[in-house]
């Protein structure tokens, strides 16, 4: 059954084609990390266009490096601050034992760096979401739960 973003069509073949990049426990669920993958660039690309960032005929290499400008230009996340990782800490200490058999935790000082970088790659991911069901809103969705696949 083909995808409609707007009104342009994602085929079964091109979900065929995309399904080689997403591995997955059954050919069903391959199939739909495939076409959220395709829905998400068709959004994304649509987005460029509109906004002057893309010729419609580039190549997919010119049209990856602008969906990348895109989304570093509209997905801003803050740095989590010292106090705010210093909270993370605090509430999840059992996540920074020195091993397995020890109860031993680490000092903050030690995991600071790792719980900020945490803490930023959670925060970009939910920006990146949230960017693209704000895009999905104002899109014609038709054979995909984009939505619900997020």
């Amino acid at each position: 059954m083909p995808v409609f973003v707007n009104d342009t069509e994602i085929d079964d073949n091109a979900v065929f084609l995309e399904m080689q990049y997403h591995s997955a426990a059954s050919m069903e669920a391959a199939r739909e990390a495939a076409a959220q993958a395709l829905v998400v660039r068709e959004l994304l690309r649509q987005e460029a266009i509109r906004q002057g960032l893309n010729d419609p005929a580039d190549n997919d290499a010119a049209l990856d490096a602008t969906l990348m400008k895109l989304v570093e230009r509209e997905v801003t996340v803050p740095s989590a601050s010292k106090e705010v990782c210093r909270v993370y800490y605090e509430r999840n200490q059992h996540r920074f034992r020195i091993s397995d058999a020890s109860s031993a935790i680490l000092p903050f000082d030690v995991v600071e760096d790792r719980i900020r970088d945490y803490l930023h790659t959670r925060s970009v991911r939910e920006g990146i979401r949230s960017y693209i069901l704000h895009l999905a809103e104002s899109a014609r969705i038709s054979g995909f739960d984009l939505a619900g696949s997020l």
